[in-house]
């Protein structure tokens, strides 16, 4: 009996395991604005939009943005895809900053300095 049960909480601990990874494409698209100010950098206003078509593998099979920002943020409209984070944002980078962008409804938007290895990412915005 003990030998079954050791069996049944193996399987149940791989089969949970493995329901995290994706097995499908997916799409998604997102959009919003937020404005505010971050002690360390000062005054940011954020609009983006985002879609995203991810292949089976987690890659991006397509994606399209728009994008307008001021403050700090000002410029990263030129920011280069880099990758994709857990199936919620496609990520830009410019310079020294990272930017989240969420294509997934809820996700938020958020800013990391990459120029640390540890990087601490802060949210801007909600939707």
């Amino acid at each position: 009996m003990r030998r079954i049960l050791v069996g049944l909480v193996g399987v149940l601990v791989f089969g949970v395991g493995v329901g995290v990874a994706r097995a499908d494409s997916f799409s998604s698209s997102n959009s919003g604005s937020c404005s505010g100010t971050l002690s360390d950098w000062g005054y940011y206003y954020a609009y983006t939009y985002q879609y995203a078509y991810l292949q089976s593998d987690g890659t991006f099979g397509n994606e399209n943005h728009n994008f307008n920002f001021n403050g700090f943020l000002s410029g990263m409209e030129d920011a280069g895809l880099v990758y994709g984070r857990n199936y919620k944002w496609a990520v830009y980078r410019k310079g020294n900053l990272d930017l989240a962008v969420p294509y997934v409804s809820g996700a938020g938007l958020f800013v990391a300095d990459n120029t640390y290895d540890n990087r601490n990412w802060i949210k801007l915005c909600d939707y």
